[in-house]
């Protein structure tokens, strides 16, 4: 049961919008260049499995204890700490040209984003009603990506008179203003509401949490899921690098089409949830995510690597205002961060899991006879294994409750 002081929620207010445009500004471009950046500095794939292994892990695994800490005392302040010190990183990272130093840097901006994340989660309940929740957050979702879809329209536009060859020195603007919004959120965030942390003296009590049944096996579903998923991302750079030699401006272009897809898709895929459950926006999400490494592996132009994104985008969307949706639907108030960061955590050890074994995998299993026929092979395994676990999601419970 919830009580009237629990269901009304707080007005979003522009600080509130500000800061989901500027950190989905700043995380656009991380996500997109990052891993980039370290191909074109000679990392290995057998390097960027660890690096990418040792990103989940970091980045997602102290979110327990940040949620817990959220909860405990409000969730501004790790906002605010998480997007300053992740904006000081980043600055940082322009400089490094050596994937021994790039490594550790990389850890600690991934670090600063999970002081973040679980807070930033659970302050969305506080704008939010059981009744509209999936609208609610679809619509502070949609306008947030607008951020990420600003920062891939000045790449594009910035990197178009940039000369053909990747180069490390090519990523050192669009990661500057990383940096920048990354800070403006950590400000931002100090000038918008929220509701007080609710009254409690329990300690963080993970076997409770876990013997929640619907999030049980939320949770087991999600651990298989986040091997499979994981097992391409070591790999999609070097088809964008080597394989296909793009320019940062059509990496800018595609990144753009998934961005404008998944803002225009949260806002319908929130109501949608609210009239049909969250079951089954959760399925399609991540069976969706299937397509892309599929594509990858077969690409011969970027103009389908752009297609293959155009679907990431939908399928990230629906996984975005589902997965937050769901989580927030179960959880009691006192502890949506520590549940949403549970969530995180796990998902982060069996991303771990995964990247690690793709790139020791594709290096010195698959590679015989050529790096990209193993990269490509590793591709196709990574879309087999996430559509068929993907499937296991129907067996999810639904949380949206009849009206």
């Amino acid at each position: 049961m919830t009580t009237d002081a629990e269901e009304k929620p707080l007005l979003p207010s522009k600080p509130l919008f500000g800061t989901g445009a500027a950190q989905s500004f700043s995380d656009s471009i991380s996500y997109r260049f990052i891993n980039l950046l370290a191909v074109s500095i000679g990392i290995t794939v057998g390097q960027m499995g660890y690096l990418r292994a040792a990103q989940s892990l970091s980045g997602n695994v102290l979110q327990l204890l940040w949620g817990r800490m959220a909860d405990r005392h409000g969730k501004r302040l790790f906002i605010a700490m998480g997007r300053l010190l992740n904006g000081v990183i980043l600055t940082v990272i322009i400089l490094v040209r050596m994937p021994a130093w790039l490594v550790p840097l990389v850890i600690g901006a991934s670090i600063c984003t999970s002081l973040a994340m679980p807070a930033w989660s659970s302050l969305l309940g506080d704008y939010t009603v059981y009744s509209t929740r999936g609208e609610s957050i679809g619509k502070i979702n949609a306008v947030s990506q607008a951020g990420g879809l600003a920062a891939m329209i000045l790449a594009l536009v910035i990197s178009l008179n940039q000369p053909a060859e990747i180069t490390p020195e090519s990523f050192t603007f669009v990661l500057a203003m990383a940096a920048v919004m990354s800070i403006v959120s950590g400000v931002l965030i100090l000038f918008t509401g929220e509701k007080p942390p609710a009254p409690t003296r329990r300690r963080m009590d993970l076997p409770k949490v876990f013997r929640d049944p619907k999030l049980r096996r939320y949770l087991i579903f999600n651990t298989v899921y986040g091997v499979s998923m994981s097992f391409a991302w070591p790999l999609f750079p070097y088809v964008i690098v080597e394989k296909l030699a793009m320019q940062v401006w059509q990496v800018a272009a595609f990144s753009l089409c998934a961005a404008a897809f998944s803002s225009l898709s949260q806002r319908r895929i929130g109501a949608l949830m609210d009239r049909i459950g969250r079951r089954p926006v959760i399925v399609f999400s991540r069976l969706v995510m299937s397509i892309a490494p599929l594509v990858y592996a077969f690409a011969t132009s970027w103009i389908h690597i752009l297609l293959a994104e155009a679907f990431m985008g939908i399928g990230i969307g629906a996984w975005m205002s589902s997965g937050t949706t769901y989580i927030i639907d179960m959880a009691p108030r006192e502890l949506r961060a520590t549940y949403l960061a549970t969530n995180t955590a796990v998902f982060g050890v069996s991303a771990f899991l995964g990247s690690l074994a793709s790139g020791h995998l594709t290096e010195n299993l698959f590679a015989v006879g050529g790096s990209l026929r193993g990269i490509n092979m590793g591709l196709l395994i990574s879309a087999i294994l996430r559509f068929s676990t993907g499937l296991l999601y129907v067996r999810v419970y639904e949380t949206r409750k009849a009206c």
